[in-house]
């Protein structure tokens, strides 16, 4: 009995630490945006972001290569493709294969 009363007494004490620890990050996020000039900094670090990704996606392309997110959503396709043959097959759906190593 003490044992599960001491796991109860240490969740709670866990759960009461990262509630306020969520509410100091929470707090300290408004106060930056109120900060117009980390508010700037912010938007302009996301535009930046934008600009750096778009750029990197172009030059993938431009050599060939296929950018992550390309690559992922085309697994999602080829394994929905596999487990529909295999519906149709009456077989069991392919056994899930792990991505290569990139």
């Amino acid at each position: 009995m003490a044992t599960a009363q001491k796991k109860k007494a240490e969740a709670g004490l866990i759960g009461r630490l990262a509630e306020k620890g969520e509410e100091t990050i929470h707090r300290l996020v408004e106060e930056a945006e109120k900060n117009r000039t980390v508010a700037d900094a912010l938007q302009r670090a996301a535009t930046a972001k934008g600009k750096l990704d778009s750029a990197s996606r172009a030059a993938l392309l431009q050599i060939g290569l296929a950018p992550a997110e390309d690559v992922k959503e085309l697994r999602r396709k080829l394994e929905a493709l596999e487990k529909r043959v295999a519906k149709l097959e009456g077989t069991k759906k392919p056994a899930a294969k792990k991505p290569a190593a990139s």
